[in-house]
């Protein structure tokens, strides 16, 4: 199952606020066995909206939107994706009364604004707000699932167990192990990572990330990860990859 995320927002796309919820959404489902594919960016206009999220559909499983969802006039994700998909927006009789009750219960009069966050396709089942008050959504069309849910990361975060509920067990577990080198340069270790992936025959993937140079002594971090069906298994393969590594650098040291 492929999961992509799409963070909609003006101030996401020109740089304003840093984009801390495509991070965070990825980290939950990876380490739960899912496979991202996609993270995507756009500006909160319908067409940028529907575009995005038609590419999406066609190449994921299921699809989480963050941002859009409040009372504001450009808070438009829902109705843009209710536009894009062919449903008509309706009140939400559930997400309107637990948008009732947060405001009344502050003594604050439901506005038109207000009632906003409880138009909903009349397919769209809601998303409980714990924290907050825009309920998220999620949706069924043609095989796949849409999630949207709000920008506001304490927001988003609680809502990411009950999506996780939603879509279930990914069937897969996600294995990473770390380790630094200090001393060697990319170029050194790219045939040795290469050389002990096909070795393995692509069991898991290796990946070298540079870090700051020091005192001009170059650092690399070695992140060896990726998905199986057994966690002992791919320990197993990940340790295998990380003593061959080692092994290589230190003929090489010594030569």
């Amino acid at each position: 199952m492929y999961i992509s995320i799409l963070s909609i927002g003006n101030e996401i796309v020109k740089g304003r606020t840093v984009n801390t919820n495509a991070s965070e959404i990825s980290s939950f489902f990876t380490s739960m066995g899912f496979r991202i594919n996609y993270v995507l960016s756009c500006r909160d206009i319908p067409d940028d909206i529907g575009k995005s999220l038609e590419f999406l559909l066609a190449n994921s499983d299921v699809i989480i939107t963050t941002g859009g969802l409040g009372p504001t006039v450009d808070d438009i994700t829902i109705s843009s994706i209710a536009s894009h998909l062919g449903y008509e927006l309706t009140k939400n009789e559930e997400a309107f009364k637990a948008i009732e009750f947060k405001f009344k219960k502050r003594g604050l009069e439901l506005t038109p604004e207000r009632i906003k966050m409880a138009m909903m396709p009349v397919t769209a089942g809601i998303i409980k707000n714990t924290v907050g008050t825009a309920p998220g959504m999620n949706i069924r069309h043609k095989g796949k699932i849409i999630f949207s849910i709000p920008g506001v990361p304490s927001e988003m975060r609680a809502m990411l167990p009950e999506i996780s509920n939603t879509i279930g067990s990914s069937g897969m577990v996600y294995y990473s192990i770390e380790f630094q080198l200090s001393g060697v340069m990319e170029s050194t270790i790219s045939p040795i990572v290469k050389n002990v992936m096909e070795k393995h025959e692509d069991a898991l993937n290796i990946k070298t990330h540079p870090e700051s140079i020091k005192q001009s002594i170059p650092m690399i971090t070695v992140e060896i990860y990726g998905f199986g069906k057994n966690r002992k298994e791919l320990e197993t393969i990940a340790q295998d990859m990380k003593h061959e590594i080692l092994l290589e650098l230190d003929k090489i040291n010594k030569n």
